[in-house]
């Protein structure tokens, strides 16, 4: 196309026809026939992608010019809003592949097209060509899935008219997500209001975050002078904290506060000079913002504080020598009526919290003044005693402890983030402490740790630099944080694994667009994990049950991840733009509460959406909490994938998952949108049991 407009474009001299040699005329004869045939293959294709999209089917037929120009092909065959996509054929059949090189459905449209025969007769004819492609006969996909269970009553009656009109659905992220109540915005008042980013400068962003780097004194280690909070972390308070707080303190907070920021359009990063972007992106100031909430999760005033961790405790990084600040995100754990305080550093690393409001507690020795004294290189400092932290911002009503040092989790190796704590009851001595448990992966393979939390190994620093490079290399530094990184947490025998998780339980466009091939990253992780599902919560939702014992759910997600190919100018941006990455998604999980923890259910994809939109600094009636100006901007930054943006912010990371206080029929579920806000909200358990055992035609089949 672009040859043909240049030729187009170039102006033609005048001359009378007289000067027109045979080589003028046969040059155009012969452009003339180029345009026609480029102009006739388009079509063509155009024409076989519309007759394909009309039949509901997988576009694969399209020749190697319309493939390679755009990377993958369009659908119309529905309406960008429908809530799923409809196909004749199994999920499975889309994943499967014929050959090397085709998926099962692609092989089956070709068939189609060159025989004239319906879109189930080609199915069968592939499916006994190729045992990979058994799985598209589509009656054999029905006995597959439901495994000659429950056909009756789900056909009532009426099982051969469902083989031989049923449709499979592929559903939008943004249509497939739980109902949910009680959603809240979360602002930490704490923060200066000079602290924040004007809402008159966003139009101009990338001007904003250079005046500051310019006015920082100490450039990206000190930090750009604003501040974001996201990424929440929830717990409901144990009752020996309870006790030292406000009656009305049901829940604490946790929040990264930070000036690195994903808000804005990825263009408006990439305008920015190097060392601001670095200063934006890589700052190497993270606060820990800790609140405490009802039990409407609104901030009790005066309760919610910015700390800033790091430098106290003689652990702060500097942009020279490392590429990320020393904590990232925090969540929070309740483990044997405990409160630990869970941070990603090199790997993940936790301590243990008491909180104290003041004036509560006053005369039995808790609010004395404490100290563990900052980590230096040399020296062998008492890292067990307990240290009062001291509040950045927020006041004094709220006195924060860090009970000892921290300790570091190595059972998933260097860069390891987001493990989940979880603890069940100690089946060979009831009466002692609950065994406490590290997830550390969650598919393909379910891999669990156990540890002792208080307790840890002394390590050299030759042994941690063997756990961060390979084994035998001579590399090394001089970092604080190796002295945590020294105190390993004690582990409890072999980490255990499960067997390969099961499938999804209903079906999502990705599937249908991308036939053969996987978008997301197959190795997924948390998330935030774990909730207890008793046999009546199991039984209450859904229609396939595990009926043997209870659960424990948790929420995970997965993300289409950067490849090379997303850096070559070669590659069209057409084909980037239909799979563009870093783009995330979320869904459900259950496993046994026993080792080796096997994976029982696991939902499809889903997304949870934005925070609504408000009118003159006020929240509408339907959201809680605090107005938060920030809220806006995720939808400027959206969730996209083949051309469709979903009403979803395009990092969605949901970072805590708890029962709710008094109410064991439900869930909080808290996540960040974007690297920019927080957002709270209530989800039923019955809900997530209908997304993990769904009724087959209400998520799955479609049936005439």
């Amino acid at each position: 196309q672009s040859l043909v407009s240049l030729a187009l474009s170039r102006p033609l001299k005048s001359a009378p026809k007289s000067a027109f040699s045979r080589s003028n005329i046969a040059l155009t004869i012969i452009f003339t026939a180029i345009v026609i045939l480029l102009v006739n293959h388009w079509w063509l294709a155009v024409r076989l992608s519309v007759s394909d999209a009309q039949q509901g089917h997988v576009h694969s037929s399209l020749t190697s010019f319309l493939r390679d120009y755009s990377g993958f092909l369009a659908d119309t065959s529905h309406r960008s809003d429908d809530p799923f996509i409809l196909s004749p054929f199994c999920s499975r059949c889309f994943r499967s592949k014929y050959d090397n090189k085709r998926a099962c459905v692609e092989v089956i449209n070709e068939k189609q097209q060159q025989v004239n025969i319906s879109a189930h007769e080609a199915a069968k004819q592939v499916s006994d060509e190729a045992q990979n492609c058994k799985i598209c006969d589509p009656n054999y996909c029905l006995d597959l899935y439901f495994n000659g269970t429950q056909k009756e009553s789900i056909f009532d009656g009426k099982r051969s008219r469902f083989y031989d009109n049923y449709q499979t659905k592929f559903w939008r992220f943004d249509r497939s997500r739980p109902k949910f109540t009680s959603p809240t915005t979360l602002t930490l008042p704490s923060i200066p209001k000079e602290n924040r980013i004007p809402p008159h400068r966003f139009k101009n962003i990338s001007s904003y975050f250079i005046e500051k780097y310019e006015s920082s004194p100490l450039g990206y280690d000190h930090g750009i002078d604003f501040l974001i909070e996201y990424n929440p972390g929830l717990a409901v308070i144990p009752p020996k904290i309870k006790k030292k707080l406000p009656n009305e303190a049901v829940y604490l907070l946790s929040l990264r506060v930070t000036p690195a920021n994903n808000c804005f359009p990825h263009d408006e990063y990439k305008k920015l000079p190097k060392a601001v972007w670095e200063a934006v992106l890589l700052g190497m100031k993270n606060h820990l913002g800790l609140a405490l909430l009802d039990d409407q999760y609104r901030i009790l005033p005066g309760y919610d504080v910015v700390i800033q961790l790091d430098t106290q405790i003689g652990l702060k990084r500097t942009m020279k020598e490392y590429d990320s600040p020393t904590f990232m995100d925090y969540r929070l754990f309740v483990l044997n009526g405990d409160l630990y305080l869970h941070a990603n550093v090199d790997t993940v690393a936790v301590s243990k919290l008491d909180l104290r409001a003041k004036g509560f507690g006053d005369g039995d020795g808790n609010n004395e003044s404490r100290s563990i004294p900052p980590v230096r290189k040399h020296g062998n400092e008492n890292f067990d005693r307990p240290y009062k932290l001291r509040n950045l911002y927020g006041g004094d009503l709220l006195e924060v402890t860090l009970q000892r040092q921290f300790i570091t989790i190595w059972s998933g190796g260097h860069g390891g983030k987001n493990f989940a704590l979880f603890s069940v009851p100690n089946v060979t001595h009831p009466v002692s402490p609950d065994s406490v448990y590290v997830e550390i992966n969650i598919t393909p393979e379910h891999h669990v740790q156990q540890v002792l939390p208080d307790e840890y190994d002394q390590l050299t620093l030759q042994q941690v630099f063997e756990l961060m490079w390979k084994k035998g290399t001579k590399k090394k530094r001089h970092a604080n944080i190796d002295k945590i990184g020294q105190r390993s947490m004690k582990v409890v025998g072999n980490m255990t694994k499960s067997d390969e998780s099961p499938e999804a339980s209903f079906h999502t466009t990705d599937q249908y667009w991308f036939p053969g091939k996987t978008p997301f990253k197959v190795n997924s992780h948390g998330g935030a994990c774990c909730v207890s599902f008793s046999l009546d919560d199991i039984n209450m939702g859904g229609t396939q049950h595990n009926h043997h014992e209870p659960l424990l759910v948790g929420i995970a997600h997965t993300k289409v991840p950067w490849q090379p190919w997303y850096s070559k100018d070669h590659i069209p941006q057409e084909r980037k733009d239909m799979l563009p990455h870093t783009h995330y998604v979320s869904f459900f999980y259950a496993f046994d509460p026993r080792p080796p923890f096997q994976l029982r259910a696991r939902s499809g994809y889903f997304c949870l959406g934005h925070t609504p939109l408000s009118r003159d600094g006020q929240l509408p009636p339907t959201e809680g909490g605090i107005f938060n100006q920030h809220s806006i901007l995720t939808r400027d930054r959206p969730l996209k994938q083949h051309n469709v943006t979903y009403e979803c912010p395009q990092i969605e990371y949901i970072s805590a998952f708890v029962e709710k206080a008094d109410d064991k029929s439900s869930t909080v579920v808290g996540y960040g949108m974007n690297d920019c806000t927080a957002r709270l909200i209530e989800i039923e358990k019955r809900e997530i049991v209908r997304l993990l055992y769904p009724d087959p035609l209400e998520m799955v089949f479609e049936a005439e």
